[in-house]
């Protein structure tokens, strides 16, 4: 093969350094990125080594070389940091769930606030800005209100685990999970075996065939109730029915069972309830949420209440202030900020969730809150004529839309909180609002919801210049 030309004609120039796929040599770790990925220099190069930590000295080996960087291997650590720790779970190695189990817990939320700065920095082009020390709350283990277990037909068996490190069509049989609760824990290994007592089969990519593809199992801590969703390929088995009547009657803490059939190519079909109902209760500090089977709800329920009660102060909501809350999921922030004298306008995409959130103000006291279902960007477009006092928004991993940013910019509102679960999403929106949009940022607070992993949740409070 030829070598590569540039456009003059001439032989494109090589990567910086003399790195090749193969070569192995000493690192000085100096950072930490993103999924728990140890950051050196050598030859000119950025090395990133999944496994090593800030602080120590590795011997690495070459996997991929890029025009500016480069991934290595771990081969040995030879000067270890004071924070690296045993892994709690014997499936660290292998599972793709958790990515810093290696590092104290300290550690891992100073590791993650630098992340925040940098992404603050490198992306939102904000400068230095003084983040706040992560606000740790709730468990380190056994923490998640949802957890996700997906189907495989392996090697000839039906496997119920979590996605392989590196190799995310490959599934680990990760019993236990110690991110999940005891009853989480108990019900999938249940399920794994009377599926496969029952005949029914996992699904293979591959071949595309098979029946079952994912359990969901979500653990409420406040009222105990359990609800359990089966996504399947189509085709009404004798033995589902039977293994959901079976799996409710075994644990009575389930009140519901229900499927979601999905197409051959992964496309979401129908929704169907084979025991109980489609839906559990959550209390938490005294207010009671509903919440649908499909419908998000924070990971870590006991930590998020830190987060509401940061963005709600953030706002200093007055008796009749007019606020505007975006990507308003089933009314967990909303419940806060109505208690605390908010006349609000909430907007969320998701159709269930919407119906949850209205009922769940209507148990706060609101009935008179307005609930409003459908696409954001367009909505705020409707609403940016009105005048508001503040506005609260917490949306998903991706962030505002460009268009929804700029409209944001353009609200006559005082004060915003934008809560996000990620930092480069945040770093984006928050340097256009705050370079376009004549908003101030005052503070940005990191909350370590996610123990164990590299997600970390933020509240960044705004006000006008």
């Amino acid at each position: 093969m030829s070598p590569a030309r540039s456009r003059g004609g001439a032989p494109a120039p090589p990567a910086a350094g003399t790195l090749i796929p193969g070569a192995s040599f000493s690192l000085e770790v100096v950072d930490l990125a993103r999924a728990g990925r140890g950051v050196g220099r050598h030859e000119g190069l950025v090395v990133f080594v999944p496994g090593a930590l800030p602080g120590e000295t590795a011997r690495v080996r070459v996997r991929k070389v890029h025009r500016a960087w480069a991934e290595a291997t771990l081969l040995e650590i030879l000067v270890p940091s004071p924070a690296r720790r045993t892994p709690p779970c014997r499936f660290f190695d292998r599972c793709g769930g958790c990515d810093l189990q290696h590092l104290s817990d300290a550690e891992q939320g100073e590791a993650k606030r630098r992340q925040v700065v940098e992404a603050l920095r490198r992306i939102g082009t904000l400068g230095e800005v003084a983040v706040a020390p992560v606000v740790r709350a709730g468990p380190a283990l056994g923490y998640r209100f949802r957890m996700d277990y997906d189907w495989r037909r392996q090697a000839g068996r039906n496997i119920l685990g979590l996605h392989r490190r590196g190799a995310a069509l490959e599934i680990v049989a990760v019993d236990p999970c110690l991110l999940a609760g005891p009853v989480t824990t108990a019900i999938a290994a249940w399920i794994e075996a009377a599926a496969g007592r029952a005949g029914l089969e996992a699904w293979d990519p591959a071949r595309e065939r098979g029946f079952l593809r994912r359990l969901t199992v979500q653990e409420a801590r406040g009222t105990r109730e359990v609800l359990v969703t089966l996504e399947t390929a189509r085709g009404d088995p004798p033995a589902l029915s039977a293994l959901a009547a079976d799996l409710a009657r075994r644990f009575p803490r389930v009140v519901g069972v229900v499927r979601r059939e999905h197409a051959r190519d992964g496309h979401f079909l129908a929704a169907s309830i084979l025991a109980g109902r489609d839906l559990l209760e959550e209390e938490l500090e005294g207010d009671r949420f509903r919440i649908p089977a499909g419908a998000f709800f924070q990971p870590n329920p006991e930590a998020s209440l830190a987060v509401r009660r940061t963005a709600i102060e953030g706002l200093a909501l007055a008796a009749g202030d007019r606020l505007l809350e975006l990507f308003g999921g089933v009314g967990f922030l909303s419940v806060a900020a109505v208690k605390a004298g908010a006349r609000l306008t909430m907007v969320e995409s998701d159709r269930e969730a919407t119906a949850a959130a209205r009922e769940n103000l209507r148990r706060a006291g609101s009935a008179e809150a307005q609930v409003l279902h459908g696409d954001v960007t367009p909505l705020l477009a409707e609403l940016s004529g009105r005048e508001w006092d503040s506005v609260l928004l917490d949306p998903p991993r991706t962030g505002v839309t460009p268009e929804a940013a700029r409209l944001l910019g353009g609200l006559g509102a005082r004060r915003m909180t934008y809560v996000s679960c990620d930092p480069g999403t945040l770093a984006r929106d928050l340097g256009i609002l705050v370079r376009a949009g004549g908003w101030q940022l005052r503070s940005v607070i990191p909350f370590d919801l996610f123990p164990q992993t590299q997600h970390i949740e933020c509240v960044a409070s705004l006000a006008r210049v």
